[in-house]
């Protein structure tokens, strides 16, 4: 529910990462040669780049928004060319961040908000991770929507000042020597297989096979590569079918209740339905 009210304010927002882009250098103090006396200026600090236009100015080298207007020791007014090795460069990302479809009303899609990556911020969170956001509500000319529209129209996005990842308690960096020996000791019960099945969803009795079916999608099969020619993924895919009322989305619930990384979609949010 960000807001006109938000805009240049500290926010925190929360939901998925759906897509993240490769990291790119973005330009952060610039050196400039002068043609003629070949001359080094600066360092001249360049604001943030993602604010300009995409428009007309936006075919101009962002670079050459910051250069000098005159040289400082011929007086000449240019040409100026950055020169890219003396530059400095930070690490520069950008997200997808979209609500949660659980969350999300009847009739209505998930909405998604762009995040920016900087410096040790990149890299992260991965596609898939509930995160939560803390940053700086931006806003940009976009000269293409405002053609299209008639009036000035701005995008929104949110520069990212701290990321925090959903708590998972089972990852494996959390357990204790005491837990390890405890999952070792459980390995070798020969029973194990029952005793997962019968752990799923144990309020809904009956259901075996789904039961199974489930924790075989949770805990996954091993890849294969034959013969480093065919690649086998290791991802297991299940359907459930049945009648109205016959705990199916129980059970789905449960088992994204188990998985750390795993999001529940119902038709609401999937299809605004």
């Amino acid at each position: 529910d960000l807001r006109r009210a938000h805009l240049d304010g500290l926010v925190k927002v929360s939901g998925v990462i759906t897509r993240r882009s490769g990291v790119f250098p973005q330009l952060k103090l610039a050196f400039y040669d002068c043609i003629k006396c070949k001359a080094i200026m600066g360092p001249f600090r360049v604001e943030d780049t993602t604010s300009h236009s995409s428009g007309p100015d936006g075919n101009r080298d962002v670079s050459d928004l910051h250069s000098p207007t005159i040289c400082y020791e011929c007086d000449s007014e240019g040409p100026f060319k950055l020169n890219s090795a003396r530059s400095r460069y930070r690490n520069y990302q950008r997200v997808n961040l979209q609500e949660r479809p659980g969350s999300v009303p009847p009739g209505r899609v998930p909405r998604t908000k762009e995040v920016v990556f900087l410096d040790d911020l990149v890299d992260i969170a991965r596609p898939g991770e509930e995160v939560e956001v803390t940053g700086i509500f931006c806003h940009s000319y976009d000269y293409y929507l405002t053609q299209r529209s008639g009036f000035p129209v701005f995008q929104t996005y949110v520069s990212a000042n701290h990321v925090r990842k959903k708590e998972d308690a089972s990852s494996a960096h959390n357990l204790s020597e005491a837990d390890r020996k405890l999952i070792l000791e459980l390995a070798a019960d020969p029973n194990i297989g029952k005793r997962i099945i019968a752990s799923i969803a144990p309020s809904i009795y009956g259901h075996e096979h789904v039961k199974m079916s489930l924790a075989m999608a949770l805990f996954g099969a091993v890849p294969k590569n034959v013969d480093d020619k065919h690649r086998i993924r290791g991802d297991v895919n299940v359907l459930i079918l049945g009648d109205p009322g016959t705990a199916k989305s129980q059970m789905l619930k449960y088992a994204e209740a188990t998985a750390p990384r795993a999001v529940y979609s119902a038709g609401k949010g999937a299809s605004a339905v």
